[in-house]
């Protein structure tokens, strides 16, 4: 009883509701840690005209390794990875452990418009590739695209693209259809999960904190916080793309693993920030993997983002029809409730206990 009066506790402590007080939540929890503070400034602005800043706390530990934790890939998503954080601070963190990095809204555009791509309208978790190549092509989503992105949220028009939808899955297969969606794209700008053309500001930021701040390390473990995918409330690990020495380490740190491609999950989306931490030029001995954690069906959380992708493109973001856009938004990605709150919590120190007691066991 005492644990789960505590978890209430730490979930009226740790989430926000808002970007702001996500913000000033996390930067107090880090004053009061005597961690070592960093902002860096998004290069557009929030929806009242206000700075957007990616910040970084950072305790130095005694032992040669990291942990790190980062929110916000996903813009909205970023509220339970914020509160892992907050959380993670105000728990204390021991000092004759590995060092802890906490990078908060690594996309505070998406976070501060309740969206989940950046200011240049990239899908941040397609756009991590190396762009002296030229990105690979999704056929699929050409086929989809007319429907998954209608010009109309309601009315006839968009009953036309429902029934388009749902024609192309019942005659292409579910597979098909979330392959042309998730894979995600790099070849019709402003459409659904469009990876960029370059890296964005966001990658290349991200790039040069993991360089910074894991020189001379021995061993990085890299927790990324996700939420939308899997059954309300259960958590899951990813592995994507990894060496298979990291993924080795991956699945014998959590339980809950997935590796990405397999069996058990046959998509890999390319250019996850997770997927290609490998390519970073860093030095030390990484183990990486993205903690999601569930929260409605595909097909709701789908439909969320879809309408999401219809303001951003045709709506206008402070009129009426938006406020029910955002607030599914926050429905099927950022749930208010305490039961999934606390289960994201919890996921979240689950996963980093297995991360710290595995930087120590593979000394």
């Amino acid at each position: 009883m005492r644990e789960i009066m505590d978890l209430n506790e730490a979930v009226l402590r740790s989430f926000s509701a808002s970007y702001a007080e996500a913000r000033e939540r996390f930067l107090a929890a880090a004053q009061a840690s005597d961690a070592t503070i960093a902002h860096f400034q998004c290069p557009a602005n929030g929806p009242s005209g206000e700075a957007l800043m990616m910040d970084v706390a950072y305790i130095k530990g005694e032992s040669p390794d990291i942990v790190v934790i980062s929110s916000g890939v996903h813009g909205v998503e970023g509220y339970a990875g914020s509160a892992v954080q907050i959380d993670t601070l105000t728990r204390g963190w021991p000092a004759d452990g590995p060092s802890l990095l906490l990078i908060h809204f690594v996309n505070p555009y998406g976070m501060a418009w309740t969206g989940s791509d950046n200011e240049d309208g990239v899908d941040l978790n397609r756009n991590f590739l190396d762009f002296t190549q030229t990105p690979g092509h999704n056929p699929l989503y050409d086929e989809v695209e007319s429907f998954v992105c209608c010009r109309d949220v309601e009315g006839d028009g968009r009953a036309v693209a429902d029934a388009a939808m749902n024609a192309y899955i019942e005659d292409r297969g579910f597979d098909n259809f979330i392959r042309a969606i998730a894979d995600g794209q790099h070849h019709r700008p402003g459409g659904y999960l469009y990876g960029g053309h370059a890296p964005v500001w966001s990658n290349l930021t991200l790039r040069k904190i993991l360089r910074d701040y894991t020189q001379g390390a021995r061993r990085v473990a890299v927790i990324d916080v996700h939420t939308g995918l899997g059954d309300r409330g259960a958590a899951l690990m990813l592995c994507i793309n990894a060496p298979k020495s990291a993924a080795d380490r991956a699945s014998s740190w959590w339980d809950n693993l997935v590796l990405v491609p397999s069996a058990d999950f046959p998509f890999a989306p390319v250019g996850t920030f997770v997927g290609s931490v490998w390519d970073f030029g860093l030095e030390s001995e990484l183990t990486v993997a993205a903690l999601e954690v569930g929260t409605e069906p595909v097909a709701r959380a789908f439909g969320a983002l879809r309408n999401r992708k219809w303001l951003e493109k045709y709506g206008v973001f402070d009129s009426p029809v938006a406020t029910p856009i955002l607030e599914e938004m926050h429905a099927c990605l950022a749930p208010r409730d305490v039961e999934w709150r606390s289960a994201t919590l919890s996921a979240g120190r689950v996963a980093l206990e297995a991360a710290v007691a595995g930087v120590a066991r593979d000394g």
